[in-house]
């Protein structure tokens, strides 16, 4: 019986390592002193190809290093030929990406990001693992919705205080990683490359303080129309953008960035507007829900179902997340004579202001619950529960944000029923 080949124990650490670090799929081996690299792929097709890095086990590392760049290159859409090829080849560009990264790919950039920083001695390890881990933290739970250098920035600062050192330390991590993964050609600059450290679009990602957390205050409907009338008279492609997403704030009760996650459903015959937004926090997250719009005359009047479905008026360019994007266009100065003698925004905001009153763009979502609870065609038939379950956090959460709004004995049963 013939001998069985045995490898070499630094051959065998190898694989082993390959295995954690890019998956069984890839195997190397030795070929004329060179290193051979043989994958497997899920079709089962397999594609073979040798790189320059000799076949020593002092230069194990640098083959691991080398295999998890050339497989992070092709997870992004590219051959394997083609991924040598740009990296020892002469032709050192690489091919355009036919897709959008995947996810796995850009959790690889990201650990390969870390540990190069490490290695160099730029941080160490305990930063790594504590400050740089919290700012991934805040996309990778969508990074399978993250396109481009836009979405994932917008992301990364949605669900925090516009200006607050944790938003700013969160999105100069990833903006630096993001311009590691470019110089890597890793990522296609044209649509990953990030701006400038100190660029006022960076500035804009991480949004200005306006000062402490404002709680619920809402718009009144009055306020809401004048505001989108305002908006509407200025007769430009980006104010019929502008005043669609105050739409659908307005009318669903949506978090700013949720207008991006509408979809249209037939129910027996009926359509039904759907958010697949899913907030997560420290408790879980949030289900895709239904939204329901209130007031109905102003979902049937704004054509909103229609709009949603066909995707006729594109959103407009959200920089620096949606809510903040929002509240810098609501806060121009406009002096042309087609618009109203005032801006509406600026006038309500700064009336409310010297009533102690902070109006935000999430004021549109809070006249929502506003309505739900006081206005006699619904409060009676829409309860607590479920007009939690509609704008999409828990029961405790609505109450305790909220309940201010909802009568007396309404909210005791409530609790009664939540307490148990």
């Amino acid at each position: 019986m013939p001998t069985r080949y045995k490898a070499d124990p630094w051959v065998i650490a190898l694989r082993d390592m390959l295995k954690t670090s890019v998956g069984p799929a890839w195997r190397v081996m030795e070929q004329s002193g060179k290193t051979k690299i043989d994958v497997r792929f899920s079709d089962k097709t397999r594609s073979y190809a040798t790189i320059p890095i000799p076949w020593l086990p002092a230069r194990s590392r640098d083959i691991e290093d080398a295999i998890i760049k050339i497989a992070n290159i092709v997870q992004g859409g590219r051959t394997l030929k083609e991924a040598v090829e740009a990296i020892y080849g002469t032709n050192k560009k690489v091919p355009v990406a036919v897709q959008a990264p995947s996810s796995q790919l850009l959790r690889n950039c990201w650990e390969e990001f870390g540990r190069e920083k490490v290695k160099n001695n730029k941080i160490k390890q305990s930063t790594w693992d504590t400050d740089y881990a919290k700012s991934f933290k805040k996309i990778e739970p969508v990074l399978d919705q993250c396109v481009d250098v836009d979405t994932l920035l917008s992301f990364a600062g949605d669900n925090l205080e516009a200006g607050c050192r944790s938003r700013q330390i969160a999105i100069q991590n990833l903006a630096a990683w993001l311009r590691w993964a470019v110089a890597k050609k890793y990522l296609d600059p044209t649509r990953w490359e990030p701006p400038a450290e100190k660029s006022k679009a960076i500035k804009d990602f991480i949004g200005e303080k306006v000062g402490p957390r404002e709680e619920g205050v809402p718009l009144y409907d009055d306020e809401i129309l004048k505001i989108i009338a305002y908006i509407e008279s200025i007769g430009s492609a980006a104010s019929q953008r502008w005043a669609y997403v105050i739409k659908l704030c307005a009318c669903y009760g949506l978090r700013p960035h949720e207008v991006q996650y509408l979809s249209v459903q037939d129910i027996r015959g009926t359509k039904n507007v759907y958010c697949s937004y899913q907030k997560r926090s420290g408790s879980g997250k949030t289900d895709s829900r239904e939204v329901f719009g209130l007031h109905p005359s102003w979902e049937k009047n704004w054509n909103l179902v229609e709009l949603i479905e066909t995707q006729e008026i594109p959103f407009p360019k959200f920089t620096g997340g949606v809510a903040e994007s929002l509240r810098k266009y609501l806060l121009k100065k406009r002096t042309r004579p087609s618009h109203l003698a005032k801006n509406a925004w600026n006038e309500i905001v700064e009336k409310r202001r010297k009533k102690g009153e902070p109006v935000t763009p999430y004021s549109f979502r809070h006249g929502w619950a506003w309505r739900v609870h006081t206005d006699q065609r619904y409060c009676n038939k829409i309860n607590t529960r479920v007009a939690a379950s509609l704008m999409g956090h828990s029961h405790q959460t609505h109450l305790e944000y909220y309940g201010r709004w909802v009568p007396t004995g309404s909210i005791r049963s409530s609790l009664n029923e939540l307490l148990g």
